[in-house]
């Protein structure tokens, strides 16, 4: 197999005459993979075409300059999948469908050959069930920054052809790509793709931010977009918007643009204009479920986060004093009761584990994901001391509830494990640990956080918030607000739950109070 880079390389094309090749069918999509190139190296996402790729471009090549015109060449060599040995003669239909470009309408078929329809293509009668795997179009999703999320190999051929995508959230801004995408296209189709984007965004997505995402631009883009900011008409309907565009590639013509809006971002998928629209979006009705299965396959990335792990004190003992059925209801009244703010605060679901749970809190780019992270812990707080009143009523019993929380952040790889059924959101490196870790040190439905957390607040956040250290004192215990301390300093050498948290001894951490 020959990564794209390489194969532009030996063949001496551009990208944009590779995609012109896969559109026409002269050449497979290329086949997503994210790989080391080099043992040892971070991997990288990169497309992957079969060898005889490089001949056949050689063959394209060579006919072109015997004057052979693209419409006869691909007569001639689009109903193969490898290159063929003549070419005087088109070839006899084989039965191995050839590939079609992503958002290409079906093509007409000579009434004396009956094509089959390739991989990827839908007609405009068939019936189609789509899911996340199957979705015949190029597809993608952004969050709310115009970050891209997710996207399907078509999408990945169609924009990214022969490119890496980034690392890093900050640097999957999807804008650079569509200008240079819809580069041809007149400036009313341009704005029209861009409305398209922006229309079910620009709530969540004030001016300023906007600006400041759109990077080092030259100044006359900069300029158009604010101004396509500026102008973008609100849709009527705030879950779903269609806009009509002339697709860059002529042999493609006219397609809409479909954005779905989700709480995690919206969802933008190219139809073609031959296409039933109305198909796909019946297929998307079960929204619940089909933005699960998108997520569970999100591309995995290099995000800043702030992580939340929560854990319900003495758990074991409450567990042996309650029957078992009221001990499920309590703890499914905990995490429905929950549920609610977590959403308030934009927390995304990471895990459960019955008594416990982890939530991560990502960028916004109309609050701050750090103060949401703090807010929500200390609302929290606040709903288990009522949960655990109504318990104290229900059973007469003394036991308060308590939820111990830890909060950190950082910079971590996000990503996914999923089964046959479910998925969860998986963050790899030490911000999870350092949480976990201050859920164990949090009693009494205490709320601990990281320096680097608090610290990274503006003052007015702070404010917002009341956070220190609790100190011995003469006249005994004394609450010494906007302080810090090591962890070690908090540890007992009398209590063996202290010793796993001596990985964290030199962390500076507080404790959040509700403000006063």
């Amino acid at each position: 197999m020959l990564t794209s880079v390489a194969l532009l390389e030996s063949a001496g094309i551009s990208r944009a005459t590779l995609n012109n090749y896969i559109a026409l069918g002269l050449l497979p999509r290329p086949e997503v993979r994210r790989q080391a190139t080099v043992p040892g190296e971070a991997p990288v996402t990169l497309g992957y075409f079969p060898d005889w790729a490089a001949e056949r471009i050689q063959q394209i090549q060579e006919l072109k300059r015997s004057g052979v015109s693209m419409d006869d060449i691909k007569d001639l060599l689009s109903e193969t999948s490898e290159p063929v040995a003549q070419i005087a003669a088109p070839p006899a239909p084989v039965l191995v469908p050839a590939p079609v470009p992503l958002v290409r309408p079906a093509a007409d078929t000579p009434p004396a050959v009956e094509k089959r329809s390739a991989p990827g293509s839908v007609r405009a009668s068939e019936s189609v069930q789509v899911s996340v795997e199957n979705i015949p179009y190029a597809a993608y999703m952004v969050n709310f920054e115009f970050q891209l999320i997710w996207l399907n190999p078509l999408a990945q051929t169609e924009f990214f052809a022969g490119n890496q995508i980034p690392e890093r959230a900050v640097d999957r801004a999807i804008v650079p790509t569509l200008l240079d995408w819809a580069a041809d296209l007149p400036e009313q189709e341009k704005a029209n793709l861009f409305n398209a984007h922006l229309g079910l965004i620009k709530s969540r997505l004030p001016r300023q931010t906007f600006g400041q995402n759109l990077g080092e631009l030259p100044d006359e883009q900069r300029s158009w977009l604010m101004g396509c900011y500026d102008k973008c008409p609100e849709p009527t309907n705030r879950i779903q918007h269609l806009a009509d565009l002339m697709h860059p590639d002529p042999n493609v013509g006219q397609c809409k643009v479909v954005a779905l809006s989700f709480r995690e971002g919206v969802l933008i998928v190219y139809v073609p204009e031959k296409q039933d629209v109305d198909q796909l979006l019946n297929s998307i009705s079960r929204r619940d479920t089909f933005i699960r299965n998108l997520l569970s396959q999100r591309l995995p990335v290099l995000t800043p986060l702030a992580v939340m792990v929560a854990d319900l004190q003495n758990s074991v003992r409450i567990c042996s004093e309650l029957p078992p059925e009221d001990y499920f209801q309590l703890i499914n009244q905990i995490w429905s009761t929950l549920d609610p703010i977590f959403r308030e605060y934009y927390g995304a679901y990471g895990k459960h584990t019955g008594d416990g749970m982890v939530y991560y809190f990502f960028p916004q780019p109309d609050r701050n994901y750090l103060l949401n992270a703090v807010l929500c812990a200390n609302k929290v707080r606040e709903t288990m001391q009522s949960i655990s009143h109504d318990w104290k009523v229900r059973k007469g019993w003394t036991n308060q509830l308590y939820m111990n929380i830890g909060l950190s952040e950082g910079e971590e790889w996000l990503g996914t494990f999923k089964t046959n059924t479910n998925f969860e959101l998986v963050v790899l490196g030490e911000t999870i640990n350092i949480g976990g870790r201050l859920s164990d040190l949090a009693r009494f439905g205490k709320v601990w956080a990281t320096k680097g957390l608090i610290s990274k607040l503006s003052n007015n956040e702070r404010a917002k918030i009341r956070y220190g250290v609790e100190r011995d004192a003469p006249e005994g215990k004394v609450f010494v607000n906007n302080s810090y301390a090591q962890v070690a300093t908090l540890l007992s050498n009398n209590e063996p739950r202290h010793a796993k948290l001596m990985d964290i001894a030199t962390c500076a951490v507080a404790e959040v109070l509700p403000k006063i």
